[in-house]
């Protein structure tokens, strides 16, 4: 089930964020790094996103668990050609390739529609292979690459964009 979140989902958003930052971007990114995220911290800024209500937030469900999130909203970086943006969107590993990414991804496309967005833009680290298949499987075209710090060390980030919503394949 998708559902869009509340305040009171921000500690299993943050659960969800967390661990998928370290099974997803471990060997990407340092393991201090990875190991001194903290799920308060996060939890925390996850209810002020919610309570500012400036992006669209939804969960996914199994039973009573939070499994997945995705975050959306006004494209932030002044990206040409670009309205909308993809900020967030991880599920976690025991619940992959099962649609929620795809539902999550559903979701938030509807959300960017009701903002009065007509277009969105993703941004992924360049090595992250999975995230980049499936942003290609839902019509993602590259639009370009980036340098990103990420705690210590400089990655390299690609995006992926969609010049209509209409055109995201969920």
């Amino acid at each position: 089930m998708i559902r869009s979140a509340t305040l009171t989902d921000a500690p299993a958003i943050a659960r969800v964020h967390v661990s998928s930052w370290r099974s997803t971007y471990r060997g990407m990114l340092p393991d201090d790094f990875l190991d001194s995220l903290s799920e308060s911290n996060y939890a925390e800024r996850w209810k002020r996103v919610i309570a500012d209500g400036t992006s669209k937030v939804f969960v996914a469900e199994e039973g009573a668990d939070v499994v997945g999130f995705a975050s959306g909203g006004r494209e932030r970086a002044g990206e040409p050609g670009y309205e909308g943006e993809l900020y967030a969107i991880y599920v976690l590993d025991v619940a992959q390739r099962r649609g929620f990414g795809r539902d999550l991804l559903r979701a938030t496309v509807g959300g960017l529609r009701e903002m009065g967005l007509a277009d969105m833009i993703i941004w992924v680290l360049s090595d992250n292979q999975p995230a980049r298949v499936f942003y290609e499987r839902l019509g993602g075209v590259y639009v370009r690459s980036q340098p990103i710090t990420i705690g210590a060390v400089t990655l390299e980030e690609v995006s992926y964009g969609w010049r209509r919503l209409d055109d995201v394949r969920c």
